[in-house]
């Protein structure tokens, strides 16, 4: 038998599919790479993630050296087609898993510089890198849903959403950094709606933006509170970062924590991102008493993940002096933060 492709005019898919099925009745080894290398301008008609799935079967059938290993990696392009349904790159597609280098399994994050596309910028003291929520994003949540992000700050969560083509919420309780977040969304090119409100997260009543939106719950929240009073974001007594001692900060950052998961839909996924701090020569383990806080609040903990903390505005041009004060006291600089996944149960 002899397995060529013709182009019928269908879907390169319903193509594709129909030859890999010819090509597996095929007992030639020879005569199966030899289809599998004539299916080369169907699979350039084929999109992303799906196309890279089926390359990768596909290159292994060419340098296969036996029959059973060739029919092996057929099959497993038939299923992937099978399987593959309406898959989009913005979209995990478990079946099509070899396709997403890009989604991180591991609990240690190097991510390195800020991302500065698309809208992101570095202007703002307290901003986290947009490679966090992209990474939660896309393996969390799907195109169109709801994002929250209750400490908004210069619109990170809300300008990844919607290169993701997810929809969003944020709030601000600093004017002018509110100001220059909906300025940054307003100059985005995106179809996906969004909406920042100016106040402060545990008075902010969400029911009016929901009910306008057609949603009775989010999907997913993004929580990057303020590192205690590590920096000063406003003057505003309900800001988390005026707060007067440990205890004040966490009674402050679990009601905005608890709000935000009464929103938050069964099943859906929360993430926390937060640093620790100093105070009177010892370290405040800040980040998992924030961890515990959420865990306390029905959530599931999903992920502890560690990231890596480049060089802050505030110590670029200080390493020196940073490396001295750590010498001559006895502690450790801070080069990491932590990425905590739960899911509401």
């Amino acid at each position: 038998m002899s397995v060529t492709y013709e182009n019928t005019g269908e879907e390169p898919l319903q193509n594709l599919l129909a030859l890999c099925e010819g090509i597996l009745e095929e007992s030639d080894l020879n005569r199966i790479k030899d289809g599998v290398a004539g299916a080369a301008p169907l699979l350039n008609r084929v999109d992303e993630p799906l196309k890279s799935v089926i390359l990768d079967h596909m290159n292994r059938i060419l340098h296969s050296r036996g029959i059973e290993r060739a029919h092996y990696y057929l099959r497993s392009v038939i299923r992937d087609i099978d399987n593959s349904g309406n898959a989009n790159p913005l979209e995990f597609n478990i079946s099509l898993w070899k396709a997403y280098d890009e989604i991180r399994t591991d609990s240690l994050w190097i991510l390195g510089k800020r991302d500065r596309e698309a809208g992101h910028s570095g202007w703002y003291w307290g901003n986290f890198v947009p490679q966090i929520p992209h990474q939660l994003m896309m393996r969390y949540t799907r195109i169109s849903d709801w994002i929250l992000d209750p400490f908004c700050g210069s619109g990170t969560t809300l300008i990844e959403a919607a290169r993701l083509r997810r929809n969003s919420v944020g709030i601000e309780i600093n004017p002018e950094v509110y100001s220059r977040a909906v300025h940054a969304m307003g100059s985005l090119q995106h179809d996906t709606r969004s909406e920042i409100i100016l106040g402060d997260s545990y008075s902010v009543d969400l029911k009016p933006v929901m009910e306008r939106n057609g949603m009775s719950s989010f999907d997913m929240v993004m929580l990057h509170p303020p590192y205690w009073d590590i920096i000063k974001f406003s003057e505003n007594p309900a800001d988390l970062s005026t707060s007067p001692d440990m205890d004040s900060f966490m009674s402050g950052f679990t009601g905005i924590a608890k709000k935000s998961i009464e929103v938050l839909k069964n099943g859906g996924y929360l993430g926390l991102v937060i640093g620790d701090a100093y105070r009177g020569g010892e370290i405040v383990p800040l980040g998992f008493r924030c961890m515990d806080a959420v865990a306390s609040l029905n959530m599931k903990i999903r992920g502890i993940i560690v990231k890596d903390i480049q060089n802050t505005r505030a110590k670029r041009s200080t390493e020196n002096l940073w490396r001295y004060r750590a010498l001559r006291s006895g502690f450790y600089i801070f080069k990491h933060e932590y990425v905590f996944v739960f899911q509401k149960l």
